[in-house]
């Protein structure tokens, strides 16, 4: 039977995914690399590939951001917590690249269904255990307070997506399509 916990996650995934689907139907290239000042991070391409902008320490306040860069950072992180919690934890940040406007849409789409299978193979116990904490975090937090954060996490980049797309000058208003 399935845990309460992991049942909430899965709700909370699945809710977040409609609105996902919602905001990035239809997205084109130009809006997706569309940026909402001239300081703002996105991806650009470096020999063939789509590399996103990046430093170190991270700048406070964080820059703003386009929507092909926080589809990348949502790979990136996603990426990173399966494979640090389920995997060989050899990911790297400089390992994730962005994979285009809608291969982005389809890649998350492929994580949260993987995520949602490890969180179907989870017992009580180990929800309530440390031993799949390793990333973000490196401490002795339950791991479902990890699955909650990917929740958290995801719906706020949806939500930033959603706010960078109405803002966009490509915006058409009342959908969620490019403005031609």
């Amino acid at each position: 039977m399935e845990s309460t916990c992991v049942a909430l996650l899965k709700q909370q995934l699945r809710i977040t995914w409609m609105l996902a689907e919602e905001v990035l139907a239809g997205l084109t290239q130009e809006e997706a690399l569309w940026v909402p000042s001239p300081d703002s991070y996105t991806v650009r391409q470096l020999q063939g590939i789509w590399v996103a902008d990046w430093a170190e320490p991270e700048p406070n306040p964080a820059p703003p951001t386009s929507i092909a860069w926080v589809q990348w950072h949502i790979i990136w992180w996603m990426s990173m917590v399966i494979n640090h919690s389920f995997g060989d934890a050899q990911l790297q940040r400089q390992d994730v690249a962005w994979p285009g406007t809608t291969e982005s849409l389809a890649e998350i789409n492929r994580l949260r269904l993987h995520w949602i299978e490890r969180l179907d193979q989870l017992t009580e116990a180990e929800l309530e255990s440390a031993d799949y904490t390793h990333w973000p975090y490196q401490d002795d937090r339950p791991f479902a307070l990890v699955a909650g954060w990917v929740n958290i996490e995801l719906m706020k980049n949806v939500a930033e997506m959603a706010s960078l797309r109405r803002s966009s000058p490509l915006y058409s208003g009342g959908r969620f399509t490019p403005n031609t």
